[in-house]
């Protein structure tokens, strides 16, 4: 991805966060409504036990003893501390240099929080939003999705392998806050973004951000946030009417089946040749088609925003060198791989449709 490709796409994914919370916000009231209709003692406690991961205090100690285990570790490498400004400013210059991965994500995890902590202060009470059930004027941002995600950002940056499960606990600790009637969705949502964006600003600021971190958030992240609401959306919000509904699903089983077969054609058993646009188009068409066949218009344009960078990278494939033997290609299937292909997407989408208006709010 080019430089201005990055900066182009990160504004576009900056106004797609705004559109969410905009259209996020018409969840707030009937959610807290939802939540102020039941109050049962189970789900209160395991919104309590989600919400642990979230603290301030439990994620900075965290960080601060895996730090002291870092260092721990590495002390015997170090010269004796002597206490004065020059001995004690040689000292943290030299475990700084030293430190190992341990320490490293130790003093990245501590001063993410710190920064959490103070801009989440800072909102809080600059803003004065009343909390949805308890007393108080500092509901927006959450500190506990901060934190979270935050925390979640910073680790995922050393251990990518296990970034699904880590925003997944991120995304349970922002969920339990609303449960509990803490904060409303956009108090999490708002918190969230904070906390990936300062984990974010953290890792550039402290290590040479890899060259594919950024277009792989944008590739990844975005699209799975969008997803995440719009089923949300799906979920909550009441049906719309049954003719919107029967064309926006005509159309959505259309854009399945046209991105099934512009799929098939994309491929080609020429010496060496791979048809990589046609493939990134058909791979939108199919997402795209099930999200306007169960998803509002405007979620579906969201999506497809946020798809770009994919459709770009897979544009840029064209007649690239097949990643995978030209005479294994030709013993698969291909129609009846692409068949599966839009089966699969025909499960989701009737998935998406059982589901539509499950817990209507109002």
């Amino acid at each position: 991805m080019k430089p201005w490709e990055r900066v182009v796409f990160g504004l576009a994914a900056l106004a797609v966060l705004a559109a969410i919370g905009v259209k996020l916000h018409e969840l707030d009231m009937p959610v807290a409504r939802f939540v102020r209709s039941f109050d049962i003692d189970a789900l209160n406690l395991v919104g309590d036990l989600l919400a642990i991961p979230g603290k301030g205090v439990v994620v900075t100690g965290t960080f601060i003893l895996i730090g002291f285990l870092g260092w721990w570790r590495q002390r015997h490498q170090l010269a004796p501390m002597t206490f004065s400004m020059a001995g004690l400013g040689h000292w943290a210059s030299d475990w700084w240099r030293q430190r190992n991965r341990l320490t490293d994500i130790g003093a990245h995890g501590l001063l993410a929080q710190v920064s959490i902590a103070a801009a989440t202060q800072l909102l809080k009470h600059f803003i004065g939003r009343p909390r949805p059930l308890d007393s108080g004027l500092d509901s927006f941002p959450s500190g506990h999705a901060a934190n979270a995600f935050g925390a979640a950002t910073v680790l995922a940056w050393f251990f990518p392998a296990v970034r699904t499960p880590l925003y997944l606990v991120a995304g349970l600790v922002a969920v339990s806050r609303v449960l509990r009637g803490s904060h409303f969705p956009t108090d999490v949502w708002a918190g969230a973004v904070l906390g990936v964006v300062i984990g974010s600003m953290v890792v550039v600021g402290l290590k040479r951000w890899p060259d594919d971190a950024l277009p792989g958030l944008l590739r990844t992240g975005m699209p799975v946030a969008v997803a995440t609401f719009s089923i949300l959306w799906i979920v909550l919000r009441p049906a719309p009417a049954r003719s919107y509904e029967v064309i926006s699903l005509g159309v959505g089983v259309a854009l399945v089946l046209a991105g099934g077969l512009v799929r098939g054609l994309s491929w080609t058993y020429l010496e060496g040749e791979d048809k990589g646009p046609l493939r990134a188009v058909g791979r939108l068409l199919l997402i795209v088609g099930v999200a306007v066949g169960c998803a509002p218009w405007w979620a579906a344009v969201l999506l497809g925003a946020v798809l770009v960078p994919q459709w770009v990278a897979g544009f840029r494939q064209a007649y690239a060198p097949a990643t995978v033997p030209v005479r294994v290609l030709a013993e698969v299937p291909v129609w009846g791989r692409e068949a599966l292909a839009v089966g699969a997407a025909l499960v989701v989408l009737a998935a998406l449709q059982s589901v539509k208006g499950l817990l209507p709010l109002r």
